[in-house]
């Protein structure tokens, strides 16, 4: 994935892909090697969010491969029929997913306007305050088996980033015990010897009044 790819990938999605071009933009064309894909997921309560970003010709040959680009209104640019392609709403909507107990927590994906510089968002509502989770990320990998998708957890939980691969699709996230920044707990800490210091002046002030009226 070079400077020249990632050109070629933006012009094509900034212009009217024209039929024949579709034609030559194959799945083989995806490009796996370059910086890989990520998704940042975030939980509150019962909510689970997901920001999924790609590089632009991983989009580009996305939309290929799902036939976005054969729409044929020649006013659209290639971006706009990649955000208005139903088969590429649905085909995210099944590759990155959430579940909560075994059970798939109900998807939204918001709108794709500026999918290739801001990504795909997510949102899930599983059926209780979120511990764990199994989540799949397994969208590229029918393109090409070499993708990866990395995984980030969003502040404040604290957990190493997690590879998924086109063998390991699906992994269990745990958020519990994790969700307070070591920065949060290190003010806790100043906090309460701060408190504890003061009792203790205040006790020895006392003590020295009593010896004194005594």
């Amino acid at each position: 994935m070079n400077i020249l790819t990632r050109a070629l990938a933006a012009a094509l999605l900034v212009a009217a892909v024209p039929p024949v071009m579709v034609g030559v933009a194959a799945p083989a064309s995806a490009h796996p090697f370059g910086p890989p894909p990520t998704a940042r997921i975030s939980a509150t309560g019962s909510h689970v969010t997901i920001h999924y970003t790609a590089s632009p010709d991983d989009w580009l040959a996305l939309g290929t491969a799902k036939g976005a680009f054969k729409d044929p209104a020649p006013q659209l640019t290639g971006e706009e029929k990649l955000q208005r392609s139903t088969v590429v709403r649905d085909y995210l909507l099944s590759t990155i997913t959430v579940a909560q107990d075994g059970k798939p927590c109900p998807g939204r994906l918001a709108s794709l306007v500026g999918v290739t510089d801001q990504g795909a968002r997510f949102s899930y509502d599983c059926g209780r305050p979120v511990d764990d989770l199994d989540v799949t990320l397994s969208a590229l990998v029918d393109l090409d088996s070499n993708y990866r998708t990395v995984l980030i957890f969003a502040p404040p939980v604290q957990q190493a980033q997690m590879l998924f691969t086109s063998t390991t699709t699906t992994q269990h996230l745990r958020f519990s015990g994790s969700g307070v920044p070591v920065a949060v707990i290190g003010v806790a800490l100043w906090l309460a010897v701060v408190v504890a210091a003061g009792i203790g002046v205040l006790f020895v002030l006392r003590m020295r009044r009593r010896r004194e009226s005594a």
